[in-house]
């Protein structure tokens, strides 16, 4: 098998996993049901149940989508434009866009990390690490002058934008998750302007 097509594969897999946690953490809520069910309705092994996710929480969250490494490699190298605002939106709106996002699902994800403060808490620490992720980012790109507190601030406020974005596709999604991601960071933009 070709790594594209096993990569394709795992996709699905995970995919598979995630629905069917979601719909048994949607049906029986968080403690209703257990791993070894997950893998039932998934129609794979614990063993590799455990090979995507490390527990429940991981399963009904599903894994985020990783920024492309070129682009991430043009950004800390200042690019694609040299301009710090632009560069950040492009590398998330890359990011969007090559995430296939089904608005029901993302709805659905709403719904339970709403219904249980421990999705909520695993996504906050989810969100936290990715913008500190970017916020590296930054920093590598401005270099030291530009200052940690500058570079978490900058990275948080273009990540908070996510959830308006989100929203707004759950509401209108005949326009793509990226665009309305634009839309909301050239409105937080024009603010600062």
């Amino acid at each position: 098998m070709s790594e594209r097509a096993m990569s394709a594969s795992r996709q699905r897999t995970a995919a598979a996993i995630v629905d069917c946690a979601q719909s048994l953490a949607e049906e029986r809520g968080l403690d209703g049901f257990t791993m070894d069910e997950v893998a039932e309705c998934a129609g794979v092994s614990r063993r590799t149940l455990f090979n995507y996710f490390p527990g429940k929480i991981d399963a009904v969250l599903g894994s985020p989508t990783a920024p492309n490494p070129e682009r991430l490699v043009e950004f800390r190298a200042g690019g694609p434009t040299g301009r710090l605002s632009v560069d950040i939106k492009t590398v998330i709106t890359n990011l969007l866009d090559s995430k296939d996002a089904d608005p029901a699902d993302l709805d659905r994800v709403r719904r339970l990390v709403a219904s249980d403060a421990r999705l909520h808490k695993a996504l906050h620490d989810k969100f936290a690490r990715f913008a500190e992720f970017l916020a590296d980012a930054v920093r590598a790109r401005e270099g030291a002058d530009f200052g940690e507190l500058r570079a978490r601030g900058a990275a948080t406020a273009t990540l908070s934008l996510f959830d308006l974005a989100l929203e707004a596709y759950i509401e209108s999604p005949e326009i793509s998750l990226a665009d309305h991601y634009v839309t909301a960071f050239d409105g937080a933009a024009a603010l600062f302007a």
